[in-house]
């Protein structure tokens, strides 16, 4: 065997026998028991950008729920997207709920046949895009960990929260109630389960590598 060939293969061996990189995976369910939702406001814009839909429905269930890690163990890359969608439909926002990581960038594209006008005057990062037509988009970049709550000054009864986490380790349950996080580095965390009408819940957490943990919510 040629000399300059050995430190190739010693370096393949080498590469063979690192072991994996430890995870562990979170899953479990998220129950809500059912509560009365406030009356609706009147409309306070009558100008002829409005829509003609007299009601807007809010989306009910687990999926607005966000369910986060928060520890002193060091965390992996996100791997989460630089900019995510709040789309407007119905005179909708849609997701309901969106949490991000701080630092991502959120698209506003209006999918109706009349304007909207997203803003936020409340907790977390206040701003105004202004009125903007069918087709169009604007963005909002957000670095303050925090929620959001987002409207639209045209339609008062359009109504979204954005929550701003300082961890990479989130999700959201999907509409029956389940959900799983994986790729979680081993350790002791603070488990969170947080919805705009019900507030949060906590637990703490202890993952092993490569077994799977169930941590269930009941608001």
């Amino acid at each position: 065997m040629p000399n300059q060939l050995i430190p190739i293969l010693l370096f393949l061996l080498c590469a063979l026998s690192v072991p994996d990189t430890e995870s562990a995976t979170l899953m479990g369910t998220v129950q809500l028991q059912q509560t009365e939702k406030p009356a609706r406001p009147k409309r306070y814009y009558m100008g002829p950008y409005r829509s003609s839909h007299h009601s807007v429905k809010t989306p009910e269930g687990p999926q607005n729920t966000v369910i986060y890690l928060k520890g002193e163990l060091p965390l992996p890359n996100s791997g989460k997207k630089s900019t995510v969608e709040m789309r407007q439909k119905d005179e909708m926002f849609i997701p309901y709920v969106l949490p991000i990581q701080a630092g991502t960038s959120v698209s506003f594209p209006n999918e109706d046949n009349y304007y909207h006008n997203v803003f936020s005057v409340m907790s977390g990062e206040r701003f105004d895009l202004g009125r903007y037509a069918k087709g169009k988009t604007t963005h909002q970049t957000f670095d303050k960990p925090g929620v959001v709550v987002v409207r639209c000054e045209i339609h008062p009864g359009m109504k979204a929260y954005i929550h701003i986490l300082d961890t990479p380790l989130f999700t959201v349950p999907s509409k029956e109630g389940t959900y799983t996080l994986s790729n979680i580095p081993p350790g002791t965390y603070q488990l969170f389960a947080w919805h705009p009408d019900h507030g949060t819940r906590s637990q703490s957490i202890t993952l092993i590598d490569t077994q799977t943990t169930t941590a269930n919510f009941s608001f």
